[in-house]
């Protein structure tokens, strides 16, 4: 039977943008088949599905808000008409930190920025959430 691993020990590593780690969250690392349904003559029973191509969801990274954050200056710049994708490696590691999962994300960009709202009578840390857009996830081990 596989190891089984818990998803709180990863590191996110986007080089050009000089960010390593320090998320709380990682999600979208889905994708799906996008398909076409075709109904072949005189076949009542079942449909054929064609594969039309992949669709990936959007990454989305969480972590407390810090003063000076590389993600929203990135998301600033495309945002001013640059269009900056960068390649990201996001890594699951085990409780001695050995990678067990590693999936690279090709031509990210930031497309959306958010912070949690501001509440004088919540004293919870402030994060901030940057979806990206990207092409292909390989999944490398």
């Amino acid at each position: 039977m596989a190891n089984q691993h818990n998803g709180c020990n990863f590191s996110v590593n986007i080089a050009p943008v000089e960010i390593v780690g320090n998320f709380s969250a990682v999600s979208g690392l889905g994708a799906e088949i996008e398909y076409e349904e075709y109904r072949e003559g005189g076949n009542f029973t079942s449909p054929v599905y064609l594969p039309k191509g992949v669709r990936y969801d959007r990454i989305v990274l969480q972590r407390g808000t810090v003063t000076l954050e590389p993600l929203t200056l990135w998301f600033t710049s495309v945002q001013a008409g640059m269009q900056l994708r960068y390649p990201m490696i996001i890594t699951m590691t085990d409780e001695k930190r050995i990678p067990v999962k590693i999936w690279t994300v090709l031509d990210a960009m930031p497309v959306k920025v958010d912070y949690t709202p501001l509440d004088a009578m919540n004293s919870r840390v402030a994060e901030t959430t940057v979806e990206f857009v990207h092409g292909e996830i390989i999944n490398i081990m």
